[in-house]
């Protein structure tokens, strides 16, 4: 036989279980999201602060990438303009003979040797050339110094491979210069396989 318990007494159970059902529905609906918020609030700002401090060293390295390419930049710019392009080479060729009889030197004998192509590490990005001349002209010590002086004041270079300078019988105590000079050209190509997207 089961005990009797009194009325007050479930009433007071019925009460209590009611206020805890209420105490745990209260805790599900308004309390137990806001911590799981809270959580996720927490690990986003985690994550955002661990991107932040990823971008920035990202940055960093770009901004230091950046400088390396500008100065690389630079310094190919700079030792580019020792070489000629294209038009300036035939056009310093057609007037070489001109040149050198506006500084007093009469030219006996001109030679142009065929354009030989420079092998080069990379030459998918660049094209490199020599075109040599052998010339003979004749003048006086300060105009075959003048002549040469007009050939080395140039931002392009041209080079002096070979000179020999004396007295010939048939010259009217003029010198003859014999000299061989170099010219470079340079061709920088365009390679689309060069440029990647990352």
């Amino acid at each position: 036989m089961s005990p009797k318990y009194p009325v007050w007494l479930k009433q007071n159970a019925f009460a209590v279980a009611m206020l805890l059902i209420g105490i745990i529905a209260m805790y599900n609906w308004f309390i137990s999201p806001n911590t799981k918020y809270l959580a996720a609030a927490q690990k986003y700002s985690k994550m955002m602060d661990s991107t932040e401090k990823q971008s920035k060293i990202i940055l960093s390295e770009l901004e230091l990438r950046r400088k390396k390419l500008d100065n690389l930049t630079q310094e190919f710019e700079q030792k580019k303009q020792v070489f000629f392009d294209i038009d300036q080479a035939k056009t310093f060729l057609s007037g070489l003979q001109s040149e050198s009889e506006k500084s007093g030197c009469p030219v006996t004998n001109l030679q142009f040797r065929p354009l030989q192509n420079i092998a080069v590490k990379d030459n998918n990005s660049i094209d490199i050339g020599q075109y040599r001349i052998v010339m003979t002209f004749l003048g006086s010590y300060g105009n075959i110094v003048q002549f040469l002086n007009t050939l080395q004041n140039r931002p392009v270079k041209v080079w002096v491979d070979e000179i020999n300078i004396g007295t010939k019988p048939s010259t009217n105590g003029y010198l003859s210069c014999d000299i061989t000079l170099s010219i470079f050209t340079l061709k920088v190509k365009e390679n689309k396989s060069n440029v990647k997207n990352k």
